[in-house]
């Protein structure tokens, strides 16, 4: 095995590649890391970059990388469906269903939303989105258990997920979404609206015939496995349901607690004078 096997075979498809143990750069090996680290370099330097540019910079490039993922990850799907050892559509795993995937449909709301509208995109991006994003560069086993991290497969992965933990920096950094100036408790569940739209055919899917686990409802997943196994699925969707509750509202509560806290302490200062 070699740099030039696998730059030759950029484009093959994993029914065509040996197995995972004779690869170079799948999940956990050397070169794993160095494309994550390499990939997160570029992604804080350019977060850093765009943060400090105007809202209309950050929107029209907001709208080129949306675009752009939206374009990859359909070429993803159709060249996982038709390169392999035959032309087939794996409904199970193929389909953008996953946590990470309500990016594609969370961004408009980002780009073109006003108001709560637009809190509901920016919420998603800063939350689940960019834990997605994080935990996709050190875990991404939906491709590296399959492919080499310097594949098209392998390419893609931190590319999106990249653009997740991008997207929250420029939003956080510039100031056009914040963690702060929360004052009523929808404010923070606003946040769950692309997730909440996403889960509901998610689990349509994951309950019909096709019998996948997309967004891990079934926790039947990677090490969510066993806890799967050992418990009933409407358990386990509740489970989750709240899980993906605490993400989404967890870096909200510090501010809504504090402002509350001090719209009391001037209301009975007031009621003193």
């Amino acid at each position: 095995m070699s740099i030039s096997y696998l730059i030759e075979n950029f484009f093959t498809h994993k029914d065509f590649l040996p197995p995972a143990s004779e690869l170079w750069g799948t999940m956990f090996t050397p070169l794993h890391f160095i494309f994550a680290a390499f990939w997160l370099a570029i992604v804080i330097f350019f977060g850093i970059y765009v943060g400090k540019r105007s809202e209309r910079t950050i929107k029209r490039v907001f709208l080129v990388l949306w675009i752009f993922l939206v374009t990859l990850e359909i070429s993803k799907m159709i060249w996982e469906s038709c390169a392999g050892d035959g032309i087939k559509f794996e409904w199970g795993g193929v389909i953008p269903l996953y946590p990470c995937s309500i990016f594609m449909y969370a961004m408009p709301l980002v780009l073109w939303g006003k108001g709560l509208v637009r809190r509901a995109g920016c919420g998603y991006v800063c939350t689940l989105g960019f834990l997605g994003g994080a935990i996709n560069f050190i875990y991404p086993a939906t491709v590296l258990t399959n492919y080499s991290a310097l594949s098209f497969a392998g390419f893609q992965i931190f590319i999106y997920h990249g653009a997740l933990i991008f997207c929250m920096m420029v939003m956080l950094i510039s100031g056009y979404h914040s963690y702060k100036g929360v004052t009523r408790w929808y404010e923070m569940f606003v946040t769950m609206i692309p997730f909440l739209a996403v889960s509901v055919v998610a689990n349509i899917v994951n309950f019909s015939p096709i019998n996948s686990d997309y967004m891990f409802f079934k926790l039947d997943s990677f090490f969510f496995a066993p806890i799967g196994a050992a418990l009933p699925k409407p358990v386990c969707v509740i489970i989750v349901y709240l899980l993906y509750t605490v993400i989404h509202i967890a870096p909200y509560l510090p501010s809504y607690v504090s402002n509350k806290l001090k719209a009391r302490r001037e209301a009975a200062l007031g009621e003193i004078d």
